[in-house]
């Protein structure tokens, strides 16, 4: 419903630009995914039996799937190409947000989140109005260097969710 919508950014480099809803509209599941991720003590499930690292591996690889299933679905049934956009932003923003996690908690995780689209759409468009190689959430729906970008940052992400349970370093933590 909203194909072409877009909202206008002014340009910090290059030229303005418009970032399109459904190169932002992922970020809402992914913020709500990363929130919901670990709400108890982070002390108290180090010494617990099950492994949470494995659980929360599962439930981004469900979400990433989900994605690319319903993906893969409108673009055969009704050739839809932001839906390819928005299913890469999704899985590159929970990628950016698992690491984002991993070293400095899930508060910061969620702005940082909520930032990125923006800040690439700001700053990563080329004189002649396309997207520098390394603002991913604003290429082509059908680039592969975007598609390949994301699932790096998704697979990191993964690692980092199996090694790391608690943050790095968490400046909002309440302590």
């Amino acid at each position: 419903m909203v194909r072409n919508e877009a909202i206008p950014v002014p340009a910090v480099i290059g030229v303005s630009g418009q970032l399109l809803v459904t190169q932002i509209l992922g970020v809402l599941p992914v913020a709500l995914l990363v929130h919901g991720l670990d709400r108890g003590d982070s002390l108290a499930e180090e010494v617990a039996l099950r492994h949470a690292g494995r659980r929360n591996l599962a439930l981004c690889t469900g979400f990433a799937a989900l994605a690319v299933a319903m993906t893969a679905a409108v673009q055969l049934l009704w050739d839809r190409p932001e839906a390819l956009s928005l299913a890469r932003n999704c899985i590159g923003f929970l990628g950016c947000a698992l690491i984002v996690r991993a070293l400095l908690g899930p508060g910061i995780a969620m702005i940082c989140v909520a930032a990125l689209p923006l800040a690439c759409a700001a700053a990563g468009r080329r004189p002649g109005g396309s997207a520098q190689p390394w603002a991913w959430p604003i290429q082509e729906a059908t680039s592969l260097l975007g598609i390949g970008e994301a699932a790096f940052l998704f697979l990191a992400g993964c690692g980092l969710v199996l090694w790391r349970n608690r943050p790095l370093l968490n400046p909002l933590a309440r302590t």
